[in-house]
């Protein structure tokens, strides 16, 4: 205490004599600093950063980043829409908008073209699609080589009508028609009757002589069981096609808060600009770049809130404890010049925020705060003595409080700066920036207060007075030997009810509980695990060869945790040798279509709708009857003779059939070549390997004979028993895996272990300092005495009301070992310099510690108001933690030292 009392001399020796200067500097440099931070302060979100700039996990992640461009960086859109082809026209008017902001984005991956498959379409087929599709071409061999010949309209209508002819009876619809599989899993007897193909090119044809031109195709049903549409293929889809799935990736500006935050408010504007045509549609942003920006953009927001809001509860307190505003507004101007200089050193030093030291500001509100406020209850107390030279009030308040105002600065300090020995970086910085944040503060009111204090501390105000415990008025609490053992006999039975309802507190990893319920991320990523079959969060591993790529496929496979896993490999066909050989006894079914000219006279109108009379007929109901057609069929019929009166009608009656009809055939016989053509090369395609891959596509999984598993987990990796499980397994398949899931499982295992030795690491360091600034033992266990009481009762009514430690609020503990221990500093230091009695706390003391506990209060309390679910847990917890602590301090230490006598009692009559 010698030391620090010389210091302290020094200091005012120098601030003193020339308090203008040292405000005129202590001001412009407040202003250079809060300048500086303002242009030059980043934001980082990456979890792993906040574990350490060199985890291997980086290393590893930044591998992975070549090959999926973007990794953990892009955007991920989500559109969910009433049908396929809405979700997949408002893709591509979305699309089309991101492509042309080169400003905001690199680029968007959105689909694999499905053409650049096409040659090796078949092969993606399953066993039995393929033998379908084998005895369609061979059991309607004659119609099809007919067709080729001569691809006319009324041809076609005539071999379809010819084939129902020749199998009226019991055959009409077997094989040719119907969906009941044989021995070699093909269509081969009676029953369901299928009459789509047919259906497509009645409507075709009707709706061209009405004068659309809105052409479908009949092949695709007839070759094959499900319509092959292409249009719909290649995108990412997700839920039974409930959602697609558009990656984007931002481009990144370097020297704002959050680099990405940008590009996602531009992504976002698009898409509601999108949806205005499209308002059946719902579309939103998630992904883990989303994810962490929507947090810290909310948790700027709210700490910017809470800072002002702090700012102004702390304002409002002192002058209702100071019955005026002049000296609170000294504390205010005080405490901002701290606050700018904090801004300063953390943006020169560090020149980022993290999504934990984020929170410094409405901390150092309510901690750097106190030493103001016990100095000036200091202040006041000399004053009533009846100095009346200002500047001898203020050596004097300096020497007798200022050692322990110091100290108990330096205990607050030390409590974060010992969150450096954690190797936690994000508490390392947290610890930095508020650890030396309390000095900067601390090092303010040293210089402001004495100096302003000169000119505008006036006249003694009016004190606030609570309620004494004593007649006397000079004392808070007044205990004799026997009510403080009752004290603490109570005390002791609260604690054990506590620790009871401790027990009851959880561990809850899970970030999503954290963030905002509304956050758009964390809507449409809880709309994807609700409704997708799996998640879209995937590790990564990596092999070397073929070999080594294989086995640890089949690995994964095998695992219980794992729901499916992805690679290059899952790009090519499967048992393509087994498939090659039915598409290869394809190729003697497939003719080639013959070039005729266009319909040009009435004679061929009249054999259309002699046909179409015909067809007709056979689908009357007596005639379905005979055939045994069941409901859907029948339904079919019906829909048959409606469109071949329309037609017929439409031939009869419109002067520009002949034309219309020419057009149509134009079609149909380009789209039957075109299908025939696609079938015969599918049947003479080559095996597919990894070369013929797309890419863009093979990329992504296979880059310089290296190839990338994903791994997607069968639970939610949300959960923290789901999540170990999930990582643990893949670990023994290979533990170098990395991904999403990787990042939070090490993330959340590091914070839990980083948040427990820095408050171990706290406790020690303050205890030392303790231990050497009062030179016993036994004084410095009795300033962590409120600490200790007040964590228990802290956690005791975390269980009470179900609040789970999380990944926001495990840092309360380190953040009130400060604040606990400076209430039994200031105490035991007025009691050791002796002006309390036995049992008893002055009022001028217990006035500075309330103060300024309810001003540390106000700093966390103002956490509460955070969107953020996280950071409200913190400030709620912090809050409770400082009242809790407070309660101790001022009741349990005059308790305690109510069987002590200090060495030396002060002369003057203390108040």
């Amino acid at each position: 205490m010698d030391f620090i009392l010389r210091l302290i001399r020094l200091w005012m020796a120098w601030v003193l004599p020339r308090p203008r200067l040292v405000l005129g500097i202590a001001v412009v440099s407040a202003v250079l600093s809060f300048g500086y931070a303002v242009t030059h302060l980043e934001v980082e979100t990456d979890q792993l950063e906040l574990i350490s700039t060199h985890h291997p996990l980086i290393t590893l992640s930044d591998k992975l980043d070549t090959f999926e461009p973007g990794g953990e960086q892009s955007l991920s859109v989500v559109i969910e829409a009433p049908s396929p082809e809405r979700g997949i026209s408002f893709l591509l008017a979305l699309v089309h908008r991101i492509k042309e902001d080169t400003l905001h984005f690199e680029n968007v991956f959105y689909r694999v073209d499905p053409d650049l498959f096409k040659h090796w379409a078949f092969l993606y087929l399953d066993k039995q699609d393929l033998l379908y599709l084998q005895h369609t071409l061979q059991e309607n061999s004659a119609m099809i080589h007919g067709l080729a010949a001569d691809a006319t309209v009324p041809n076609f209508l005539k071999l379809v009508n010819d084939e129902m002819a020749r199998r009226m009876v019991g055959e009409l619809f077997t094989g040719f028609l119907d969906e009941e599989k044989s021995e070699e899993g093909s269509d081969n007897s009676g029953g369901t009757m299928d009459l789509e193909f047919l259906l497509q090119t009645l409507e075709g044809l009707s709706g061209y002589l009405k004068g659309t031109s809105d052409y479908k195709s009949p092949w695709a049903s007839f070759f094959t069981k499900e319509k092959m549409d292409l249009s719909q293929e290649g995108y990412f889809w997700e839920g039974n096609k409930r959602f697609l799935i558009v990656s984007v990736i931002p481009k990144k500006v370097k020297g704002t808060l959050t680099k990405a935050q940008d590009a996602l408010d531009h992504l976002r504007r698009f898409i509601r600009e999108t949806r205005v045509s499209y308002p059946d549609v719902q579309a939103g942003v998630t992904g883990q770049e989303a994810l962490n920006n929507d947090e810290m953009s909310t948790v700027l927001e709210d700490m910017e809130r809470a800072t002002w809001i702090s700012l102004l509860g702390v304002w409002i307190l002192m002058v209702v404890f100071r019955g005026g505003s002049r000296r609170p507004l000294i504390q205010m101007v005080s405490l901002g010049i701290g606050l700018c200089w904090t801004f300063g050193w953390a943006t020169l030093f560090i020149g980022h925020l993290n999504m934990l030291s984020v929170v410094f500001a409405p901390l150092l509100i309510g901690l750097g705060v106190d030493y103001g406020i016990h100095w000036f209850s200091r202040f006041e107390e000399e004053e009533r003595l009846g100095f009346k030279d200002r500047r001898s009030i203020i050596r004097r308040v300096m020497e007798c409080s200022g050692p322990g105002i110091f100290l108990a600065g330096l205990s607050t300090s030390l409590t974060f700066l010992a969150f450096v020995l954690t190797g936690f970086r994000g508490l390392m910085e947290l610890g930095l920036i508020t650890g030396f944040g309390t000095i900067l503060n601390l090092l303010a009111d040293f210089t402001i207060l004495p100096a302003l204090s000169i000119f505008l501390a006036g006249k003694p105000g009016k004190t606030f007075v609570l309620k004494p415990v004593s007649d006397d008025g000079k004392r808070l609490i007044h205990l004799n030997p026997k009510g403080a053992r009752l004290l603490l006999a109570c005390v002791v039975v609260l604690c054990l009810a506590s620790l009871g309802s401790a027990s009851r507190v959880k561990f809850d990893l899970n970030p999503l509980r954290l963030q905002a319920e509304n956050a758009e991320a964390v809507v449409w990523e809880k709309r994807l695990m609700e409704n997708s079959q799996r998640s879209l969060l995937s590790c990564a591993s990596f092999a070397s060869s073929p070999e080594e790529a294989k086995a640890k496929i089949k690995a994964f496979k095998e695992l219980p945790t794992v729901s499916d896993v992805e690679s290059v490999f899952s790009l090519l066909p499967e048992n393509q040798d087994e498939k090659l050989a039915i598409l290869r006894s394809l190729l003697p079914e497939i003719p080639r279509v013959q070039s005729v000219p266009a319909v040009t006279g009435i004679r061929d109108i009249e054999r259309l709708k002699e046909v179409l009379e015909r067809i007709r007929f056979k689908m009357q109901e007596d005639q379905a009857d005979q055939w045994g057609a069941d409901a859907p069929v029948l339904e079919q019929m019906a829909r048959v003779r409606v469109l071949t009166g329309e037609v017929v009608r439409e031939l009869q009656d419109s002067p520009e059939a002949l034309k219309r009809l020419a057009e149509y055939q134009k079609r149909f016989q380009e789209d039957l070549a075109d299908t025939l053509n696609f079938v015969r090369s599918g049947a003479d395609a080559p095996p597919m390997t990894i070369a013929d891959i797309p890419a863009d596509l093979r990329d992504r999984f296979y880059q310089g004979n290296e190839y990338l598993i994903q791994v997607f987990p069968r639970e939610s990796i949300w959960e923290e028993g789901a999540l170990a499980r999930f990582i643990k397994s893949l670990q023994g398949v290979d533990p170098q895996v990395v991904g999403d899931p990787v990042s939070l499982y090490v993330f959340s295992s590091a914070f839990k272990r980083a948040c427990f030795l820095a408050s171990l690491y706290a406790i020690v360091a303050i205890s030392l300092l303790l231990a050497l600034s009062f030179r016993k033992l036994g004084l410095a266990l009795l300033a962590l005495v409120p600490l200790v009481i007040g964590t228990i009762w802290t956690v005791g009514i975390m269980g009470l009301v179900g609040v789970d430690f999380n990944l926001a609020n495990s840092i309360f503990m380190p953040l009130i070992v400060g604040a606990g221990v400076e209430y039994g500093v200031v105490i035991l230091h007025r009691w050791k310099e002796g002006g309390m009695r036995p049992g008893d706390l002055p009022l001028s003391t217990a006035k500075g510690v309330i103060l300024a506990a309810l001003t540390t209060t106000i700093g966390f309390g103002t956490l509460m108001l955070s969107h953020h679910r996280g950071i409200f847990s913190l400030g709620f917890v912090a809050c409770v933690g400082s009242l809790c602590v407070l309660i101790a301090a001022i009741i349990i230490l005059p308790a305690l030292l109510a069987g002590l006598v200090p060495r030396k009692m002060s002369s003057r009559k203390e108040i």
